[in-house]
């Protein structure tokens, strides 16, 4: 997981948790957990029933797709399990269908449109650099905290006493 430093001056990323799916040698790949978008399910879906579910901005690229993050397992075939019973994927049609039948609960799986991506070595430049904090603990309550809270509770939790920047507005100059 990468938690934006505070000082991160970025235009899209500042204040982002991502949870990275992927991290090799050719790159890494990942999703802003914590950017709720104003569009639902519901949305790009109208015939799902119960389709409340939120849409969040994974990140910059591809932002003509939705992608999806778990906590379902096996239950939806073709899953990629990531880590600490998270899941990204699988067959689409069963997760609406789970959905539409109410089997599956908000705090349980997380849509995005787009996803954040780097190339080779990008990315542990921008962490030697500063920009981002690393959180290599249990995330499986990710799907849990509120939006609002994420940021704030993950930068504390990995930098005792960083939590204050999360009560500093946007623009410092407002407070």
């Amino acid at each position: 997981m990468l938690i934006a430093h505070p000082l991160l001056n970025d235009g899209f990323f500042n204040r982002s948790v991502i949870y990275l799916t992927n991290k090799n040698e050719e790159g890494a790949l990942g999703f802003v957990m914590n950017f709720k978008t104003q569009f639902k399910l519901r949305d790009v879906r109208p015939h799902v029933m119960n389709g409340n579910f939120p849409i969040y901005e994974g990140g910059p690229v591809a932002k003509d797709q939705l992608f999806f993050l778990h906590t379902l397992g096996e239950e939806i075939p073709e899953s990629l399990h990531i880590k600490d019973g998270i899941y990204f994927g699988g067959d689409f049609n069963e997760m609406l269908y789970k959905i539409e039948h109410s089997i599956v609960k908000v705090d349980q799986v997380r849509f995005f449109v787009g996803y954040s991506g780097w190339g080779e070595g990008q990315l542990d430049n921008e962490i030697k650099k500063g920009g981002w904090l690393q959180d290599k603990g249990t995330n499986n309550d990710i799907f849990k905290i509120r939006d609002e809270e994420l940021w704030k509770q993950k930068l504390e939790s990995n930098k005792k006493g960083y939590g204050i920047f999360a009560e500093i507005g946007y623009d410092p100059s407002l407070n």
